[in-house]
């Protein structure tokens, strides 16, 4: 009995020791997580993203300037912007994207464990997210809603897997899962797919439950919850229907293809066609940690063929192979094809591997731990180019692309106190800046220059949807109300227009430090104060 008790004390000491290296190690790769995001360039996406946090504050949604996304993720930044100002605009944005990382994981580690009772499978899972060679670029590194739906999409799915094996469902936990799911399509319109399958699940699942019974404690439920977090859906919808409507789905049928197929030649890579999109989908599903992911779940479906299912678990599997299908679809439907489109699948692979693990007998369960340390290794090999940079980046804070877009801004106000019109907004189709500093901006600029540049490839009716102008409205714009400065040098082409006009006018260049970025230096044309009309 005591060489029992000896060898169980023997072995809790060393599942203390192995659970202390593995949070010692999570918590590093969230420190090079962290820095990463902090330090990753600036992305033409976050100007569309990041403006809302501080344009909310006096303009409203869709009706006073451009925003082509649903709105959760607006009002998720301008949340987020109110709490961590100190941070900065873009700071608290890029903070914003770690948080949903840490959900992320998070949720993904707890609902892995609890379906396949294997805290090593669920910290493979964890680490095949945070070396994926994908989510560490922009996908999930860049202040946009990319990643903030997907922590949303594993807590209810995963939420929904887990109550419908209980022998007694708490409907509060569908209500639950209902509004994950319905933030998920708030946060970003694509996650719209993934309800349906779960909707139709609970008409079947659990299968031990009578079916009015699973209806009254399922279904029901989770319609409320889904009508619950869809309210401000309904509520941009209702306020205009046809401008909500116009910006969120009319934009991306109609002038932004327009668009990208007049200018492919700009984007060496760009996915328009069937072709184009299937390589791009490969490398984002086939490739580095996906591909080590892939293989370990293989792995555990091949020990797992002589185990049998019962029905409840076959359903369940199935829900998520049908999500998978269905996710991976979807994501060739959006024209142009952008890696970030390719990542909703990645997210339901890990609960599928979860689920078949469930089904690998005891005595093969022992075959699955090399498998695994190996993945760990190469899951390192993939993943330290890139995260260890990140861990070297919080030594020196002002290197972070958050403090650099912070301090430009106040350079930009800065130079202001010399223009003949101070109090005038900044043209510019990088707005980050003048917003970063609180600075007035033009609202047909003010998220970047996304309604700018389809103004050629927008029917008349649909442009007055858009609070957008053209190159001739621009000039009536700006001489109604003068601008305070040009801040220009990011796209020479697309900027010729407000050049002219800055040139035309009197506006002079002049050299300010800290408005650089992966565009271009910036350079701000100023009219000096003495200056005559």
């Amino acid at each position: 009995m005591r060489d029992r008790a000896v060898s169980q004390a023997g072995s809790g000491r060393r599942r203390a020791v192995l659970w202390l290296l593995f949070g010692g190690l999570l918590a590093v790769m969230l420190a090079a997580l962290f820095g990463r995001i902090m330090s990753f360039g600036l992305r033409r996406d976050e100007l569309m993203f990041v403006a809302p946090a501080e344009l909310l504050g006096q303009w409203r949604l869709y009706q006073d300037f451009f925003y082509n996304h649903v709105p959760d993720s607006a009002w998720y930044f301008r949340g987020l912007y109110l709490i961590t100002g100190q941070e900065g605009l873009l700071g608290s944005a890029r903070l914003g994207v770690f948080l949903g990382w840490i959900a992320l994981i998070g949720g993904t580690g707890w609902v892995t464990w609890r379906l396949s009772g294997s805290a090593l499978l669920a910290a493979f899972f964890i680490a095949v997210l945070m070396v994926d060679g994908t989510l560490l670029a922009q996908a999930g590194m860049a202040a946009s809603n990319n990643l903030l739906p997907l922590p949303f999409v594993v807590w209810g799915v995963g939420g929904f897997l887990l109550e419908t094996q209980r022998d007694h469902p708490r409907p509060v936990v569908f209500v639950l899962i209902g509004v994950c799911l319905s933030i998920a399509a708030g946060m970003k319109v694509s996650a719209v797919v993934f309800i349906p399958p779960v909707a139709i699940a609970t008409f079947l699942m659990p299968g031990h439950m009578a079916f009015a019974e699973r209806v009254r404690r399922v279904t029901l439920p989770m319609l409320a919850g889904g009508l619950l977090g869809a309210l401000p859906l309904f509520w941009n919808m209702a306020v205009d229907p046809t401008v909500f409507i116009a910006h969120v789905l009319k934009f991306h049928t109609g002038p932004h293809v327009a668009y990208w197929q007049a200018n492919a030649a700009s984007e060496p890579d760009l996915a328009l066609g069937l072709g184009g999109k299937v390589q791009l989908a490969y490398s984002v599903w086939l490739g580095g940690a996906a591909l080590v992911c892939l293989f370990v779940v293989a792995y555990l479906a091949v020990l797992a063929r002589s185990g049998g299912m019962l029905l409840s678990e076959l359903g369940a599997v199935l829900l998520v192979l049908v999500l998978i299908a269905v996710t991976a679809a979807f994501s060739f439907v959006p024209s142009p094809g952008f890696p970030q489109y390719y990542i909703q699948p990645l997210v339901m692979i890990p609960l599928l591997g979860a689920l078949v693990f469930r089904k690998v007998g005891p005595e093969q369960r022992s075959q699955v731990t090399p498998v695994l340390a190996a993945g760990f290794v190469l899951l390192a090999v993939l993943g330290a180019p890139r995260l260890v940079p990140g861990l070297a980046a919080l030594s020196d804070r002002s290197g972070f692309t958050t403090t650099r877009v912070a301090q430009g801004g106040e350079a930009l106000k800065a130079a202001l106190e010399s223009s003949a019109h101070p109090d005038g907004p900044v043209a510019t189709i990088m707005p980050i800046y003048p917003l970063e500093a609180q600075l007035p901006v033009y609202p047909e600029l003010s998220t970047g220059p996304f309604a700018y540049r389809i103004a050629p490839y927008t029917e008349p009716d649909l442009a007055t949807k858009y609070v957008m102008a053209d190159a001739a409205g621009l000039q009536a714009v700006f001489d109604s109300n003068p601008p305070s400065a040009f801040l220009l040098g990011y796209d020479p082409a697309l900027e010729q227009p407000l050049l002219r006009y800055a040139e035309t006018n009197g506006y002079q260049p002049v050299e300010i430090s800290g408005l650089g970025n992966r565009y271009g230096q910036g350079v701000v044309y100023l009219k000096p104060s003495g200056a005559t009309e």
